[in-house]
């Protein structure tokens, strides 16, 4: 554990977020807002990726791919 620095007002606006949260820490609330801001970026990547059809296809194929091989054991015990 660690303390950090921050103005009193960005301390009690991350309170407030705190409070819609059912009263979290702030731990835990700046936690879940790096989560959140963690999965809008993923999220933009994906778009990205989607705009440019080729390279959606390419990433399509290859998550196909992926995901057979990563099935690929059941088959196998499928067949004893």
């Amino acid at each position: 554990m660690t303390t950090i620095k921050i103005s009193t007002d960005l301390r009690d606006r991350l309170a407030e977020v705190a409070a819609e949260y059912g009263g979290a820490t702030l731990a835990d609330t700046l936690q879940h807002l790096i989560d959140e801001h963690e999965e809008q970026a993923a999220l933009a990547a994906y778009d990205r990726l989607r705009a440019d059809s080729a390279e959606w296809a390419s990433y399509l194929e290859e998550s196909r791919l992926a995901d057979n091989a990563a099935g690929d054991w059941l088959r196998g015990e499928e067949s004893r």
